[in-house]
């Protein structure tokens, strides 16, 4: 699988080719919008700037990833593996967090979502663990947020 720039630009390519992998990597501008990216794996990526408009992210390893200043409106995020992920200065209007196809809530144990815009994002059933900061003036519960218990914040076993 490639990544392409606005202009149609190649900037990377899965490991291997064939795979949804893009771990430990920098795309930085990454047009990702309106892409089916379910259960793809961006696992300690810096991906600052790209645009996740309206993507398919449902189940996809974001974990130690960097998604500051993207733009992710209308992305579902739903099931995903969230872990220490930056959205600093992310759009994330109405972005959808919270209940998977089969029911189950994310949990976001750690995630940095400072300068973001949450504005009609939904969180319905998803937790959060004690290291997630939220905007200024953001209340988690209004949003469908609950503080994860001492078990969830234990992480998958």
């Amino acid at each position: 699988m490639e990544v392409r720039d606005k202009s149609g630009n190649v900037i990377a390519s899965s490991n291997p080719p064939e795979s949804r992998r893009f771990d430990n990597m920098i795309i930085h501008g990454g047009d990702f919008a309106g892409l089916e990216l379910e259960g793809i794996s961006f696992d300690g990526s810096d991906l600052q700037f790209s645009d996740f408009t309206n993507a398919n992210l449902y189940g996809a390893n974001l974990s130690d990833t960097d998604l500051s200043y993207c733009v992710l409106a209308g992305a579902d995020l739903r099931f995903s593996f969230m872990d220490n992920v930056k959205f600093c200065g992310a759009d994330l209007r109405g972005a959808r967090f919270g209940l998977g196809e089969l029911g189950g809530g994310l949990c976001i144990y750690s995630a940095d979502f400072s300068g973001a815009n949450l504005e009609g994002a939904d969180f319905t059933g998803a937790t959060y663990g004690p290291e997630t900061v939220f905007p200024t003036g953001f209340d988690p519960k209004v949003y469908g947020l609950t503080p994860m218990t001492p078990r969830d914040a234990a992480g998958p076993a």
